[in-house]
């Protein structure tokens, strides 16, 4: 493949809801440029795009994945994203890297969830956008009514071309821009009249678009004047690129109508990589597509490929890139030697000499370098600022019946591929978590570490991190007294038990008098209270906020020894704190939850059977933030929820605040779940 320049470069990613028909659009751009020499179907399991297993199994995208188009003398490079909701982390790479994005949508009369989140990520982003209505041909379809429902949430979007369709089949397009028709062979038809009514009207709001661009062209609209064929070309591309303006197309891609169109309109309006920003650099402004300066890309995605290893995906922003070359890793400092140079197609992995900048290709067999690391050339200090990716909303407890630590690092491996999906554990409750954005996405992460390594994985709702603590004051001695023939043990201590230490965790006060225990033997006192407190009275779980006062007790001059007072303290801490009112402890963690305003009622109501506290709600950008106050047990599968009850439109984040108290009437399921997970996990061991 030859090197192609800046200026001959589109980066579009493919963004909507999921089933909307972005893989087979990126199939039909591949095909109507002869990239690709058949026309792969999603149902078929052969799509160019989607070639996972889940995928294929599932009929639905699970990965970014890259194709290109070479059409006029210009590199697509087509970056099809997953429309489910679960790998909003796709579309969040994808954009990034992206110069504009093509939201695919259906002719289904209305607008959907994934279009109207697709469009608040590119108007989030800054990312130029152009919308096409696919499956105009299918039974049942609205395009008129798809138009309409779109229009009336987005006063940007306007057609710009409109497919004629006569028995349900598209026979030919009518150019808004152009105010003519054409068939399906390029031959210039009468506009319809069906249709000629809403051109008109389309094509004013077009010039009017146009017209906001320039002053000379604002003077020109208000007199009356016709634009030329430069100034409109000239208006559409600063409209498209200062994102005053996101143009509408239709089609059906599945018997490629429309595609040939849309290819055009990405070649002749969509920006090149040199008419946008760049990438932000950390600590700077954005830094420029620029072939002239030295090399430095971004990583924005990695693929773990069976055959060549960890693929990163990456952008060239400056300078070019040529096999051979040696670059650093800015991000951590490390140099990197640059074998072979890919572009991607789908699952195959064409090499190439160069990529220039504003071009996109993978690298394999580099040793430091991850997703969102900067590469440079050696001399060149840039580093980029990291995508922000959405934070994992939801979390699971994995075991394995067998080989649980090598299916465990099956899926740490997957953190690679997906940067929303993480696996920790947690060091409090023992648990191994697998953490994302949806029930989907961690069952895929488990079914790929089944397929891979032939381990099944099972997940489970994790324990909570409880605590427990006392309510009342007690006084109680710990005696240990042993005699086994020789030396023997002993100690005996009294020790008040209070709420209240100093730094909320635990307290150790020396109140002896009269050298009742000898100075000596005081930290083993201590000593054995802290190695008490990590396992309370109730469950197991750690005891805070406790106080200790050593007030009195004995020893024996040959007996008494450190081991006999640390046990004497671990006995009288059983007791005393038996008798001072233990009670358990919840994490509260504070959410804030973003909403449509049609959905906060809902939301409100229930939080309260969640036992949250609501403390306050506000609006940003036509969205209630609601923030409260609740109980991480009660919060465990709120994506899934949130998602049902706001047909995907929500979101939400949490971070921990403080411990309440466990209300009475939990006690028993608490202590009831403990015992049985120790239960199991004393089978397993055995």
């Amino acid at each position: 493949m030859k090197t192609f320049k800046s200026d001959f470069i589109r980066n579009v990613a493919l963004v909507g809801h999921s089933g909307e028909g972005k893989t087979t659009l990126a199939e039909a751009m591949m095909f109507e440029t002869k990239t690709v020499d058949r026309f792969g179907k999603v149902d078929d399991g052969n799509a160019t795009m989607d070639f996972d297993d889940e995928e294929i199994k599932r009929k639905i995208s699970i990965s970014l994945a890259l194709g290109y188009a070479i059409y006029k003398d210009t590199k697509i490079n087509i970056l099809d994203t997953p429309g489910f909701f679960d790998f909003e982390g796709e579309q969040v790479s994808a954009i990034s890297a992206a110069d504009s994005a093509i939201v695919v949508t259906s002719a289904s009369g209305s607008l959907t969830v994934g279009t109207e989140k697709a469009l608040d990520l590119c108007s989030e982003k800054k990312t130029p956008a152009l919308i096409f209505v696919n499956a105009v041909e299918k039974e049942n379809s609205d395009l008129n009514g798809t138009i309409d429902a779109i229009m009336a949430k987005y006063q940007k979007v306007v057609p710009i071309e409109l497919p004629i369709i006569d028995g349900g089949k598209v026979v030919g397009f009518a150019d808004i821009i152009a105010n003519k028709a054409y068939d399906l062979n390029g031959k210039e038809i009468a506009v319809p009249a069906a249709i000629e009514a809403k051109v008109g009207e389309y094509n004013g709001k077009i010039n009017e678009m146009i017209a906001e661009t320039d002053d000379e062209l604002l003077e020109k609209f208000f007199g009356g004047e016709e634009f030329t064929a430069e100034e409109v070309q000239k208006g559409l591309h600063a409209a498209i690129a200062d994102e005053i303006f996101i143009p509408l197309m239709a089609g059906n891609a599945l018997t490629s109508k429309g595609v040939k169109n849309l290819l055009d309109k990405i070649v002749d309006f969509m920006p090149s990589p040199l008419r946008t920003k760049g990438i932000k650099a950390e600590g700077k402004d954005f830094v420029a597509v620029d072939g002239s300066k030295p090399f430095s890309a971004h990583v924005f995605k990695s693929i773990v490929d069976p055959y060549v290893g960890k693929l990163l995906i990456f952008k060239v922003n400056t300078g070019k890139l040529t096999s051979g070359d040696t670059i650093v890793n800015t991000s951590v400092d490390k140099q990197e030697k640059v074998g072979t140079i890919y572009v991607l197609k789908g699952k195959k992995q064409e090499p190439v000499d160069c990529l220039e900048a504003g071009d996109i290709g993978a690298l394999a067999k580099l040793v430091y370098t991850s997703t969102n690391d900067t590469m440079a050339a050696v001399g060149n200090p840039v580093v980029y600022e990291k995508i922000e990716f959405p934070k994992p909303v939801i979390s699971y407890a994995v075991t394995a019946a067998k080989d649980e630590e090598k299916a465990i690092q099956g899926l740490i491996k997957m953190q690679e591929e997906d940067a929303t999906f993480k696996v920790e554990k947690n060091i409090e409750t023992g648990d191994v978590l697998i953490s994302g954005l949806g029930e989907a996405q961690l069952d895929i992460m488990c079914k790929r570490v089944k397929a891979k390594l032939g381990i099944q994985v099972d997940w489970q709702t994790p324990r909570v991190a409880y605590r427990e603590t006392i309510r009342k004051n007690s006084r109680c001695e710990g005696k240990h007294k042993k005699q086994s023939g020789g030396a023997g043990q002993f100690g005996d201590v009294w020790i008040r038990f209070e709420p209240g230490a100093e730094d909320g965790v635990f307290q150790f006060v020396d109140e002896v008098v009269g050298g009742a225990v000898p100075r000596q033997f005081i930290p083993a006192v201590e000593k054995g209270l802290r190695e008490a407190i990590l396992h309370g009275v109730l469950a197991g779980y750690p005891m805070i906020n406790l106080k200790c006062t050593l007030d009195d007790g004995k020893y024996h001059p040959v007996d008494s020894k450190e081991i006999a007072f640390v046990t004497a303290a671990k006995l009288a801490y059983a007791d005393g704190v038996a008798a001072a009112s233990p009670c358990f402890l919840e994490p509260i963690m504070e959410a804030k939850i973003t909403v449509p305003d049609e959905y906060l009622g809902d939301i409100l109501g229930d939080m309260n059977k969640r036992r949250g506290r609501i403390l306050g709600t506000d609006m940003n950008n036509g969205k209630q933030i609601i923030t409260a106050e609740v109980p991480q047990a009660e919060m465990y599968k709120y994506a899934t929820d949130l998602r049902s009850m706001t047909q995907g439109r929500g979101k939400f984040e949490m971070n921990f605040v403080r411990y309440e108290e466990v209300p009475a009437s939990a006690n028993a399921a608490i202590i009831a779940d403990a015992k049985k997970r120790e239960e199991e996990a004393a089978a397993k061991k055995a």
